[in-house]
């Protein structure tokens, strides 16, 4: 038994017959709203106005109904359950019915089987109802699929790869036009197409990559060149997708592919601006180091050897006057301590200009003569806890490792609060040359390494790149800090003209 609600359009001319179904509807437990109609003109109407579950339909002459009633829903396009009840039993008459396109005959004597063929082809139309509801849905779905890889900018694809080791594009969305001036029809029939037009350069990393992500059935990019025809002009193409096995064994790649020929233009162009700046800042510190080496060797020379010779002329001056006056005697002695005082300035200048213990005894005797002179000036004690001798070091990498021992000592003194111990290291290695310098100070806070006006360790980044070593900073908040600096025995410095082969070799 059921309390559904149904709606039943009952196309019947007899009332007596109708009475009797309506009956039987009742006392199969349904509240049934029923609109009776007799003609074609009715059931038309019924059809437009009313919500209805299902229709009933008198199958006997000579009123309105039987198959012209049938067409008549068929010519409508509308699907509901359509049973026909009749008197007559003849099995021509239900075989026509039937291929006709009706879901059910049900005798008007007997109407026991009629609650649960209207439970059948309820159901049955539900099923329909949501199947084609479900169609509609994955018709909409592909519609916007379809206009959303149609707006891509690049193109959508699949790569099967078989058991034999061969790829195909099964699927490539119609952006391969605009993308590899070819159609989509064309790789679909053939994907040498496409590996052919890969530049020679950068086959070999694209089947690399392919190779290692069907291997670890891992995310597939990669970046390359493709030379389109017919002038094989260059362009620069990312490609991402994602590899699946399939029950056949063979492997599919689903995915997206990218035009970044502009943005690949951007960044050489940047990386390029960066070498030229770092070519640049280079230079600007060889001429640097030229121009103090030239100054202290003025300063030495010139200006020391000057100073000297006022000494001894002031100095045999006042031998001469110690007898004619004590006040002229004891200005002479003034001004020798002056000159004695010029002398040591000289001497400082000179050697902070360019240490010519550098030149003269090697980078460990300069490293050593700075720490002695960092003690003496800061009271912290700077040891030396491991200095290796280095040979035939040549003059650029002395200057230098110099010039960072001298940046890091400086941060020291100015950052380093709460420091009371440095330690330096110089170690020769087999491929390098390591200058580690500790303190246990304040430490150095990551924010701090980023600030815009950072100078210091950006200058020694620069001249340790300039050879192609490698800079380690190390340190905590409270912890202390260690930079450590590795530079090749045999470094080779940039300069403009390897960028410039460089930048043409991408392209």
């Amino acid at each position: 038994m059921t309390s559904e609600k149904l709606r039943v359009l009952l196309v019947e001319s007899s009332p007596g017959d109708a009475q009797k179904v309506l009956a039987k509807l009742a006392a199969g437990g349904y509240e049934v709203e029923s609109h009776q109609v007799d003609t074609a003109e009715g059931m038309k109407f019924a059809l437009a106005e009313h919500p209805l579950d299902l229709i009933l339909c008198s199958y006997d002459p000579p009123g309105f109904g039987g198959l012209e009633a049938l067409h008549l829903l068929q010519d409508a396009r509308i699907d509901l359950p359509f049973l026909f009840l009749s008197h007559d039993l003849r099995e021509k008459t239900i075989i026509d019915a039937m291929r006709s396109g009706a879901d059910d005959f049900i005798l008007k004597g007997s109407l026991n089987r009629l609650a649960s063929a209207i439970e059948h082809n309820l159901r049955e139309a539900r099923i329909r109802r949501e199947h084609r509801n479900a169609q509609l849905a994955l018709q909409e779905n592909q519609i916007r699929l379809h206009a959303f890889i149609a707006n891509l900018p690049g193109l959508a694809y699949q790569i099967l790869r078989t058991e034999d080791g061969k790829l195909h594009f099964p699927y490539v969305s119609e952006g391969a036009l605009a993308l590899l001036g070819i159609s989509h029809e064309v790789l679909e029939q053939d994907s040498d197409v496409f590996h052919q037009m890969l530049h020679l350069d950068d086959r070999a990393s694209y089947f690399e990559a392919m190779q290692l992500s069907f291997q670890q059935m891992s995310f597939w990019n990669w970046e390359g060149r493709i030379l389109l025809p017919p002038d094989n002009e260059v362009k620069w193409i990312n490609l991402r997708c994602t590899p699946r096995l399939l029950e056949t064994s063979n492997v599919l790649w689903e995915g997206i592919m990218f035009n970044i020929t502009q943005s690949k233009q951007a960044e050489i162009e940047l990386n390029h601006s960066r070498e030229q700046l770092r070519a640049l800042s280079m230079h600007v510190q060889d001429v640097r180091e030229e121009e103090r080496l030239n100054i202290a060797r003025e300063v030495h020379d010139n200006l020391g050897s000057l100073l000297t010779a006022i000494k001894l002329d002031i100095a045999w001056l006042g031998g001469r006057m110690s007898g004619e006056g004590h006040k002229l005697a004891e200005k002479a002695r003034d001004i020798e301590t002056t000159t004695d005082k010029c002398i040591a300035a000289a001497r400082d200048i000179s050697r902070t200009l360019r240490p010519s213990v550098l030149d003269n005894f090697g980078i460990a005797a300069a490293i050593e003569m700075e720490a002695d002179e960092f003690c003496r000036r800061t009271g912290i004690p700077c040891k030396l806890e491991r200095m290796d001798d280095v040979v035939d070091l040549s003059p650029d990498v002395s200057i230098a490792l110099f010039r960072i021992l001298q940046e890091a000592l400086n941060n020291i003194i100015k950052h380093a609060r709460r420091a009371n111990e440095v330690r330096v290291q110089l170690i020769n290695g087999v491929e390098c040359i390591d200058l580690i310098v500790s303190d246990n100070g304040c430490g150095i806070a990551q924010r701090d390494r980023q600030k815009p006006r950072s100078f210091g360790l950006r200058g020694i980044q620069e001249r340790v790149s300039h050879f192609g070593g490698d800079l380690r900073i190390d340190s905590a908040p409270g912890k202390g800090t260690t930079l450590s600096v590795c530079i090749p025995h045999n470094p080779k410095p940039h300069d403009l003209t390897t960028i410039t082969l460089h930048q043409q070799a991408l392209f």
